[in-house]
């Protein structure tokens, strides 16, 4: 947190220095030029921060490239307020402000995400093998499910049972939420039989998926939690590469990203498949790891809990969506 603190005063020192390249005046050409420039360093920066492999170097050069992008961007803002505004008469003022506004917000979120993301934390799994196996944790994974296609849930209870990690310390349920549908859940015991996984169900739908978590944590015994959405395949390493971080007592909760097999819309109607970077990059590999360093979000993914500690001091947030 000091480090992150650090980098954010050094910003603000430089943006004090940069007050001149703010606001001095400049023709149409040096306008220009002085764009024509900017992208080229930009370019250059950011070919040579994919070279560089030391983590200090890469974070100099991420903090100059936000560097250029804030003058850039306060320098429009300034413009933008000392020559655009109509405020001749009040309907023109307050639509002229009404977008302004709107601009400021949008400035502001940059500037936030900047400052989000300023250092990012990467973290390397804890080898399970310097562990005793007696010791290891015992781990209930929880599939909720409501009205998905039996094929879907299959597949991921297929996935969860073929993790690597001792049978005798693991359990896979499957957590039927979908009562309104009898033949379902006929079928879905089936499917557990078949596989020799645990049906869960229970007798109303308070509080949807965070109800139906709540209430299988006080049935199963597991040291741990690992929740997967029915339609979440985790990869075979999964419990080998979370577990170990509970070996610290001040962990009570590890998330991991997750990935989509198929090309998300943009990817596929405009052919950039590998080529240009998707949402889930920038969110889990950047923005993500920059919360790391002093808050943790918990979404929709793959997740592993302390059971006694999230069902003791604070269970799974009860709202309807979570």
């Amino acid at each position: 947190m000091a480090g992150k603190w650090q980098l954010f005063w050094i910003i603000i020192l430089l943006l004090l220095l940069s007050v001149p390249l703010i606001i001095t005046p400049l023709k149409i050409w040096q306008q220009g030029l002085v764009a024509l420039i900017l992208i080229i360093v930009g370019a250059r920066i950011v070919q040579s921060e994919q070279r560089h492999t030391d983590v200090r170097t890469g974070q100099h050069l991420h903090l100059f490239l936000a560097w250029l992008s804030i003058v850039t961007t306060l320098r429009y803002l300034h413009y933008r307020v000392s020559y655009t505004l109509s405020l001749d008469d009040w309907l023109d003022g307050f639509f002229s402000l009404l977008l302004l506004a709107a601009e400021l917000y949008a400035i502001g979120t940059l500037l936030l995400s900047y400052f989000q993301t300023l250092r990012l934390k990467e973290r390397t799994s804890v080898d399970l093998s310097q562990i005793p196996q007696e010791k290891w944790f015992t781990v209930d994974v929880y599939i909720p499910t409501y009205n998905e296609d039996i094929a879907l849930v299959r597949k991921t209870a297929l996935a969860a049972l073929a993790l690597d990690y001792p049978a005798d310390k693991m359990q896979v349920y499957i957590l039927d939420d979908g009562r309104k549908f009898p033949d379902r859940r006929r079928q879905l015991q089936k499917l557990c039989q078949e596989l020799g996984c645990n049906l869960l169900t229970r007798d109303n739908n308070d509080h949807a998926k965070a109800g139906n978590i709540n209430t299988a944590m006080r049935r199963t015994q597991g040291e741990l939690v690992l929740i997967l959405d029915c339609d979440h395949i985790p990869t075979r390493q999964f419990l080998q590469q979370t577990v170990g971080f509970f070996s610290d007592s001040q962990v009570s909760l590890v998330q991991t990203p997750h990935w989509f097999y198929n090309p998300d819309p943009f990817e596929r109607n405009l052919l950039t498949e590998g080529h240009i970077p998707v949402h889930n990059e920038l969110f889990y590999k950047v923005i993500q790891k920059g919360n790391d360093f002093e808050c943790c979000f918990l979404l929709r993914f793959g997740c592993c809990n302390s059971q006694t500690a999230c069902f003791r001091d604070w269970g799974h947030c009860c709202r309807n969506g979570d």
